[in-house]
């Protein structure tokens, strides 16, 4: 046997001590949740959501949650901590096999009264943290209000499993209180983890990534709910949709997302833009053109708008607050919306909350009618802009207006400069005239394009001067490298529009009335 010398014995006995003390803080972790339920136990509707309003809140809340699943027709359907069986009673109804599992007896018990008849559920008293399942065996994995219950060790292995469980193109559902607690019956002891929407991200992406090589889990939205947002005014109850997929390559990540937040929308830059155009705002002119351009919207107090790439959130807070409307931002990025979850906590009273899709889902599941569709540079990272805009038509109200500001290719033969910009981004330039086109014929009406190339270059000529400040600033939050790195970067923008190859343009259009479109009808 080989000898071990006097520092890697301390070594060995130091990380035997940490394992000693993490099964430890786990296993007692795991007591306190135990005791918590326990205390909490009565199998009732308040009991489960802790709020006395619970039976109105369920009214409202239950068809919501429902409406973001896709179709459980033959699916088989793996539901954790399924509770009393609010949600395995559809299940029982609509899915090929239900298996509902509980750490809690009497909620157990309760659910088996409730829904054992339908034939199709198998019921399993067991902790979450301790199943197996075989891989593929589950179209949908299924959770309300679990992993804020779970460490981050718990809850990284049992989404490790949920994707293992999964077969290829299954759906992922969870949902979960963020930030602070929602009922106003407060236990005496609450062992709940309120964690940031940007961690339950992280934990199904970047983390499981690292350790799963080949098939992942893509966000398809996290959106707060509704019902929530218009019962209790609060934003903090966020719901999850992942797919499972094969993994792509997107410029070496693995996921679309995941490209742009570990890229151009990296924490570090974004950071870069807002240092440039202020807090909030990544989009060119920052609060002052974004005042100037929503002028043209014609807002009211009682409208709604959707605030479509909204970063992380300045526009929303500035529209919000100059004209009292309410706001629903989505962005792509889980990196700006997580910054605009943090920073809506100073706005209370606004009526504003954040998403996070991409806007191409067909069934338009996140999304609601809306007066208003505003785009701000952003279009230019879809490669199938008919089907964004198709969804933009189907999500505006009759005579509702869109706004779009974007990106398009001019008449000069592209430089190298360009096509390595626009490589590097995954970048996807339209001629200005097509662009109209793609709009018309989505069923707009009163399209008008104007190319505002030279108002573009106004402003980045001010922002290169913004830059150029921020370099000589000692006290940056940038390190000299990537204060230089932000000069090059305006200088290049400036370069590329200056000099005809990429033209910066405002498209205006209203949906038809059910008039025209009646009038069209009797045409044919």
């Amino acid at each position: 046997m080989p000898e071990v010398d006097e520092c890697q014995r301390l070594n060995i006995d130091d990380e035997t001590t940490k394992e000693r003390r993490s099964s430890s803080s786990a296993s007692e972790g795991r007591a306190t949740m135990v005791t918590y339920w326990k205390r909490n136990s009565n199998p009732n509707l308040e009991s489960m959501m802790l709020d006395t309003n619970a039976d109105k809140i369920n009214r409202y809340e239950y068809p919501e949650i429902l409406e973001c699943l896709p179709d459980l027709d033959g699916k088989r359907v793996l539901e954790l901590g399924a509770g009393i069986g609010r949600f395995t009673k559809k299940f029982a109804q609509l899915a090929k096999s239900v298996v509902a599992v509980d750490f809690m007896e009497s909620f157990l018990e309760k659910n088996k009264e409730e829904n054992s008849h339908y034939g199709t559920v198998e019921f399993l008293h067991q902790d979450a943290t301790l199943l197996n399942f075989e891989p593929n065996s589950f179209d949908i994995v299924f959770s309300n209000w679990l992993f804020m219950y779970l460490s981050d060790e718990e809850t990284e292995q049992l989404l490790q499993k949920s994707l293992t469980w999964l077969k290829s193109d299954g759906t992922l559902f969870f949902r979960e209180s963020c930030f602070h607690s929602s009922g106003n019956i407060k236990p005496d002891e609450n062992p709940t983890h309120y964690r940031s929407p940007r961690q339950y991200i992280d934990m199904c992406q970047s983390r499981i990534l690292k350790t799963t090589p080949e098939q992942v889990f893509e966000l398809v939205f996290a959106k707060a709910l509704e019902s929530y947002y218009e019962i209790k005014q609060n934003n903090n109850q966020v719901c999850f949709l992942f797919n499972k997929t094969n993994l792509q390559n997107h410029n070496g990540y693995k996921t679309l997302q995941d490209f742009l937040d570990h890229s151009e929308y990296a924490e570090k830059s974004i950071l870069k833009y807002e240092s440039v155009r202020g807090q909030g705002f990544v989009t060119i002119g920052g609060s002052i053109l974004t005042h100037e351009l929503v002028k043209r919207l014609d807002l009211t107090k009682s409208q709604r708008l959707l605030n479509f790439g909204c970063a992380t959130g300045g526009s929303s807070f500035q529209i919000a607050q100059e004209y009292g409307c309410e706001i629903i931002g989505v962005d792509i990025s889980a990196n700006m919306i997580g910054m605009a979850w943090d920073r809506a906590l100073s706005y209370k009273g606004y009526k504003i909350r954040f998403e996070i899709g991409e806007g191409k889902t067909t069934d338009c599941i996140y999304f609601i009618i809306t007066d208003l569709v505003q785009s701000r540079d952003v279009i230019f990272h879809v490669s199938d802009k008919t089907t964004l805009l198709n969804n933009f038509y189907t999500w505006l109200k009759n005579d509702g207006r869109l706004l779009i500001t974007d990106f398009c290719c001019g008449n000069t033969p592209f430089s190298q400069d360009l096509i390595d910009y626009a490589r590097s981004g995954i970048y996807t330039l339209t001629p200005i005239q097509e662009y109209s086109e793609l709009i018309e014929k989505c069923g707009f009406v009163q399209v008008r394009a104007e190319d505002c190339s030279d108002l573009y270059q106004q402003y980045c000529l001010n922002e290169i001067e913004i830059a150029e400040k921020n370099r000589a600033d000692p006290n940056s939050k940038l390190s000299r490298q990537e204060l230089d790195a932000c000069v090059r970067q305006w200088k290049l923008k400036y370069s590329l529009t200056n000099s005809g190859q990429r033209r910066w343009c405002i498209f205006e259009a209203r949906k038809r009335t059910s008039s025209c479109r009646e009038d069209d009808v009797n045409e044919q």
